[in-house]
């Protein structure tokens, strides 16, 4: 490593030690990118290849706590529901991993605890609407420079995959950002960020379209319909969702109408090697797989990660994920697992509902992540995503905004002392 490379990682570690929440718009700007290049080997064989937002997030987390671990109610939003399921649910993956581990077993502890460091990091921090409202700008112009890449390199040819992602992943991945800078712009009272924020949107679409996922354009039609359910102005919503649909149309990719319109290419040519198959069939092959481990373990499933190697066993597949978050949920942590993480998507439904419905400052903001969080959940069931960073950073910053928007009375003495 470069003695400047050395100046720079000390001087930005000192900054988050002074600031924490200089750390965190730093974890958020990475967090588009967080499948660069490694940097390094894993700690002590536990974690998996290190890299700069697990650098960044780590000394964020440990900075919040030199600040605010000892501050009165830092921790009240531990006695949310869906932050105690998701416990419960970290808890039982350890279980699950420990019990029955795997190859990949060392793999999924890391994402979940990076998962939870971010979460806890974001709750700690983020108590005030302008903190919010910051982040989610940083957030949003990042996901904007990463969209405005992959659409120049794109440009048509073959499909677009953003950085280090496959096309799937990335799309699971932007697609709730549609929402969440729409309901923005909508929020946002000044002219021009309206603007950007509508720019913002726009690209991220143009990038959705152009990975060429049927997961992600299924999720974003989902979207549209929650849109219309949840719109007030219910006649202006249709026409505005007519129009986008005649857009969509006309700007669909040709690659895009064939995934549709044709599955008639071997999984042989697309390199999985199941036999002269079409992807589409693999993947009803792949979901078939975990709905048969699940019944032959229903209660604590095969382990986390043990899917990919276990579902040759039970259909004619080579290894592979599942292409469906529920029933790979179900077939690696059997219906404790899936019941856990269906309480958490519960409850932040139910914390976002009641925010909507408040229709204060903060609905915007919960409506955006509520139609955010459905496109990615309806994705999921074509995609495996239980490990997506998106889903989990939806998660945590609609709890953050359930404490800012109903501030219990103990809670506001300590963000005086912030």
């Amino acid at each position: 490593m470069t003695p400047v490379f050395i100046v720079i990682g000390m001087t930005t570690a000192i900054a988050i030690f002074i600031s924490p929440l200089f750390g965190l718009a730093l974890t958020f700007i990475l967090i588009p990118i967080s499948t660069q290049l490694t940097m390094g080997g894993s700690f002590l064989g536990i974690f998996s290849m290190v890299t700069p937002i697990k650098i960044i997030g780590s000394l964020t987390f440990i900075s919040t706590l030199i600040h605010y671990s000892g501050s009165k109610n830092t921790w009240g939003f531990l006695k949310k529901p869906q932050i105690r399921f998701f416990l419960f649910f970290l808890i039982w993956i350890f279980i699950s991993g420990f019990t029955q581990s795997g190859f990949a077993t060392r793999e999924n502890f890391t994402m979940f605890i990076a998962n939870s460091i971010l979460g806890l990091t974001i709750l700690i921090l983020i108590r005030e609407i302008k903190k919010l409202r910051l982040m989610l700008w940083i957030i949003a112009i990042s996901i904007f420079f990463i969209c405005l890449q992959t659409i120049l390199s794109y440009l048509g040819i073959g499909r677009a995959g953003g950085t280090g992602y496959g096309p799937n992943e990335f799309a699971i991945t932007i697609l709730p950002f549609i929402a969440v800078t729409f309901y923005m712009s909508l929020t946002e009272r000044n002219g021009i960020l309206k603007l950007i924020l509508i720019g913002i949107t726009t690209a991220v679409f143009f990038a959705l379209l152009s990975t060429v996922s049927r997961g992600g354009i299924i999720g974003l039609g989902g979207m549209l319909l929650i849109l219309i359910l949840k719109s007030k102005k219910r006649i202006v919503t249709i026409i505005s969702v007519c129009i986008l649909a005649v857009i969509f149309t006309n700007t669909m990719p040709q690659n895009l109408r064939e995934r549709f319109s044709k599955t008639q290419v071997t999984a042989n040519a697309r390199g999985i090697g199941d036999g002269d198959i079409d992807s589409t069939t693999r993947r009803y092959n792949l979901a078939q797989a975990g709905w048969r481990i699940f019944l032959n373990h229903p209660v604590f499933g095969i382990g986390i990660g043990n899917y990919y190697y276990e579902n040759r066993f039970y259909a004619p597949v080579h290894p592979g994920r599942a292409h469906n978050m529920y029933l790979e949920i179900m077939a690696e942590l059997g219906l404790i697992g899936i019941l856990l993480f269906l309480g958490i998507i519960f409850h932040t439904f139910k914390s976002l509902n009641r925010i909507i419905k408040a229709n204060n400052i903060f609905s915007g903001y919960a409506r955006g992540f509520y139609i955010g969080l459905v496109g990615f959940l309806i994705a999921g069931i074509f995609l495996h995503a239980q490990q997506d960073r998106i889903l989990w950073f939806l998660i945590f910053m609609s709890a953050a905004l359930e404490n800012i928007a109903f501030p219990k009375p103990e809670l506001q003495k300590v963000k005086k002392n912030d």
